[in-house]
């Protein structure tokens, strides 16, 4: 049994001439894991003043003092650059969970919840953490998985472009949409570098941010894990032909030679719906000619055009990054570029799941993000 309290309470007005930021932070996330094959060890931001002080069934306290300089035209620069994007935007699919109590009164008292997948995923993805999500939570509240664009049932809007600036402005349009003023994001993979891009040109709207195995960096196809990505994109276009006539257990079997993991490939072929009509034909519901354009974008993090007065945003609400302890895509060397953008980080590593962290470690991910929400 393994029992972590972490607790963080900070407070500070800051003043600049006419601005005044009052930032008053909490966060207690207490991880109660029955699990015996995996396991979950902390890392904090250099930004918190004292470090984890016990590790096993103790409480530990963190505090710290937000560093912020609050500059309400830089914040308004920001807001005006990515707005201008949103005119554009993709009306993104979503389906919804648990929004109503026993006694069917609606539930607004508390921030919603967006769950955002990863490259060639789909809302359904995250069917079972939020339905689960929504059972558990002490403090209800309604959560959106959402298709992002190019993906799942948005082919009623396909785009050529997809740089994670665009894609936050899609999300911003949907809760623009459901006249959600401030949201909960949670992130996996493309989904996470999404909500970290969201988070950066719009923090008054982010309340919180929960990523999942992904940092803030631009990847290379040096990095075997996203050389295999490309190498996965570039067999759907080479080796996969959808032909009149083929069968789901056809293009499994195209798959086979460039994707080894079985899992993988069912995973893929998700993304394929049956055409209706007389000649039924399977058809990708991803727009996989854009994707493949766009993979240098998708791995890369380019926040530039939300730089302001010569410095870099940040985001100074609660982060929290979970990662999966066999995974490479977070490692030590990203820690710096992590605190630069998101000062205020914790970072969670379950130890024996992979990139797939939410899938592999459904209870433990599950646990830790009950627990974020329900500080």
């Amino acid at each position: 049994m393994f029992m972590l309290h972490v607790l963080v309470n900070a407070s500070k007005i800051l003043m600049k001439g006419s601005c005044s930021v009052f930032i008053i932070l909490h966060l207690s996330i207490f991880c109660h894991l029955a699990s015996r094959s995996t396991s979950i060890t902390l890392k904090s931001s250099s930004k918190l003043s004292h470090q984890l002080l016990s590790q096993k069934n103790s409480l530990t306290t963190f505090s710290s003092i937000l560093k912020r300089k609050s500059k309400c035209m830089k914040k308004t620069a920001l807001y005006s650059c990515a707005l201008s994007v949103t005119a554009t935007s993709v009306k993104l699919k979503y389906m919804e969970f648990g929004s109503y109590e026993e006694d069917g009164e609606e539930l607004n008292e508390y921030t919603p919840v967006f769950l955002l997948h990863g490259l060639l995923g789909q809302k359904r993805n995250f069917a079972s953490l939020g339905n689960d999500l929504s059972k558990l939570l002490q403090k209800k509240r309604k959560i959106y998985a959402l298709d992002l664009r190019n993906h799942g049932d948005n082919h009623h809007d396909w785009r050529d472009n997809m740089s994670h600036i665009e894609m936050a402005n899609d999300v911003l349009y949907l809760m623009d949409e459901l006249k959600i003023s401030k949201v909960n994001l949670v992130g996996h993979s493309m989904g996470g570098k999404v909500a970290m891009a969201l988070a950066l040109a719009f923090p008054q709207r982010v309340s919180g941010l929960m990523i999942l195995d992904i940092a803030p960096v631009s990847y290379t196809y040096r990095d075997p894990s996203w050389n295999s990505v490309k190498k996965i994109i570039d067999s759907l276009l080479l080796h996969v032909h959808l032909a009149p006539g083929k069968t789901r257990r056809e293009l499994e079997l195209d798959l086979r030679e460039s994707v080894e993991d079985p899992a993988m490939r069912s995973f893929i072929l998700t993304n394929l719906e049956t055409t209706k009509g007389q000649e039924q034909q399977l058809k990708w519901k991803i727009n996989i000619e854009a994707i493949a354009s766009q993979l240098d974008n998708i791995a890369g993090f380019d926040v530039s055009d939300l730089e302001n007065f010569g410095e870099s945003p940040v985001y100074d609400g609660d982060t929290f990054i979970i990662n999966g302890g066999m995974s490479p895509f977070v490692k030590g060397s990203h820690l710096p570029v992590i605190s630069s953008y998101f000062p205020n980080y914790l970072l969670s590593t379950i130890r024996g799941a992979g990139h797939w962290v939410h899938a592999e470690a459904h209870d433990d991910t599950l646990a830790l993000l009950k627990r974020y929400l329900d500080r």
